[in-house]
């Protein structure tokens, strides 16, 4: 896919996951009877709007997801502004009676975790909808199409040799032969292979990986094949219940093992875990994007479903200002009995806010790195 293609699906992703997880604290604050004063559809500034039920529905021009600005999430400072603005006293009151920071703190809750809430769903739905399709399975010897740098393959495998065997042994399906060498992860393989039509062995010793690595395309031994023939076989559910309890259980499984995943990510970032896997930023993932939407739709619907539950495992961690962040605060003040200071949170999410940044541009270098050196 060329470059224009790729940003484009890149974005449209974006949108698409990031509204999804603002309609939840949408849904969640209309219901509860919070004041909404906007749900923009990208970032400002804006293209147009309209004010429908006390709300403002804007159309922006930063095409990078949407928000949803409710009154009071700033605290009591949106007093000063309503006061401003011409109103007396009691009007400030009345107005700010629909304010989020006036509601019970388990109401405020609720609305912070409904964005994770709905990505989750979605990450679910999507993958019981890619788990109810017919799968295409490969099936005879694999011909090495590519090799991931820094892999036990690289150096030991080269590109258009062809995989017969492991360890003496032949499988007919390709999945066969793959589980086989993960299961055997930090232990040597050997691969039968011929090579410039000369049959030889290679040794390799196959790393351990993750579910979530897994879903991002890390193999244990690290390198892309094409089977000798692909063939289609029936869903692995058997109805739509046994489809949703799949697809919940994959989302699961794979949200409680990313923050593992990422804590060993930051730590190779900032040099603590050296042997740690490479992070993926907007730019590593916008690439794997235009990878992706090559592959079969039933692939695609994984990768979307994986990467609506990283951001709902992102925004629940405790660090501001993602909503876990703000829900700790939130806590933070129900244990206190009075609210923090105006000035005092609003440095806590700058500062949160700045770590984020500077995470996101060391890894933006990584993935700028990898495009460079091919990586």
């Amino acid at each position: 896919m060329d470059v224009i293609g790729t940003v484009a699906a890149f974005i449209g992703i974006l949108v698409v996951l990031v509204l999804v997880h603002e309609l939840g604290h949408f849904i969640v604050a209309k219901r509860a009877g919070i004041t909404v004063e906007e749900f923009g559809i990208g970032f400002p500034p804006r293209i147009a709007s309209l004010t429908w039920h006390g709300t403002r529905y804007s159309l922006n021009w930063i095409p990078l997801g949407g928000f949803v600005r409710m009154l009071g999430e700033d605290g009591d400072v949106e007093v000063k502004r309503l006061r401003e603005q011409g109103m007396t006293d009691d009007e400030v009151e009345k107005a700010m009676a629909g304010a989020f920071n006036r509601r019970p703190v388990w109401v405020r809750i609720g609305v912070l975790l409904a964005g994770v809430a709905m990505n989750f769903i979605l990450a679910a739905a999507l993958f019981a909808a890619a788990l109810s399709m017919p799968g295409l399975v490969g099936e005879g010897s694999l011909t090495v199409t590519n090799i991931q740098a820094d892999s036990p393959a690289s150096g030991q495998l080269r590109v258009d040799d062809v995989i017969t065997g492991v360890d003496g042994r032949t499988f007919d399906r390709s999945n066969d032969l793959t589980e086989y060498v993960r299961e055997r992860g930090g232990n040597d393989v050997v691969l039968q292979v011929v090579r410039d039509g000369e049959p030889i062995d290679v040794v390799v010793t196959p790393r351990v990986v993750t579910e979530e690595e897994r879903a991002q395309g890390i193999g244990p031994v690290g390198f892309g094949y094409d089977p000798e023939r692909v063939v289609e076989q029936p869903s692995p559910v058997t109805g739509p219940v046994d489809a949703i309890a799949s697809g919940t259980g994959l989302a699961w499984s794979l949200a409680i093992q990313i923050p593992g995943g990422l804590a060993d990510a930051v730590g190779g970032l900032v040099g603590l875990n050296p042997d740690a896997g490479d992070a993926r930023g907007p730019i590593g993932i916008a690439q794997e994007t235009g990878k992706i939407l090559e592959a079969p739709l039933v692939s695609q619907l994984f990768f979307i479903g994986l990467l609506s539950v990283n951001l709902a495992v992102l925004n629940v961690l405790p660090f501001p200002p993602l909503d876990g962040g703000r829900i700790a605060v939130v806590l933070v003040e129900a244990v206190r009995r009075r609210k923090l200071p105006a000035e005092r949170e609003a440095l806590i999410y700058l500062t949160g806010f700045a770590v984020l940044i500077a995470l996101v541009i060391l890894i933006s270098i990584q993935d700028i790195q990898r495009l460079v050196t091919g990586g």
